[in-house]
């Protein structure tokens, strides 16, 4: 069975990259089958993850290309996407009050 570890960005930056053995290992990764699993609705499969329905919001926001590649990056060295990244980062600086540096 899967468990799922919430990290700051600090310990993510901590992690190892992984290797070329364990990308391959993902790549090969077969999905599990779901035929036996019961039809349910989108907001039956909300009661699974309320926080996540209630706490995020989708938006647009323009970004600096570099700012995307470089989460781009971050993404492929950790496994999780680069938009989860972003509101990982953007969070950790709410929670922290960091402010822009302004030049």
């Amino acid at each position: 069975m899967n468990t799922m570890t919430t990290m700051t960005l600090d310990e993510l930056k901590k992690l190892p990259p992984l290797t070329e053995a364990e990308k391959q290992t993902i790549r090969n990764a077969k999905p599990t089958p779901t035929e036996d699993c019961p039809a349910m609705t989108a907001e039956e499969l909300k009661g699974f993850r309320p926080w996540y329905a209630k706490n995020k919001k989708p938006v647009t926001i323009n970004l600096d290309n570099g700012a995307i590649l470089y989460f781009k990056s971050l993404a492929e060295e950790t496994g999780i996407s680069y938009q989860n990244l972003i509101n990982l980062f953007l969070v950790q600086c709410a929670q922290e009050k960091k402010r822009p540096v302004f030049a």
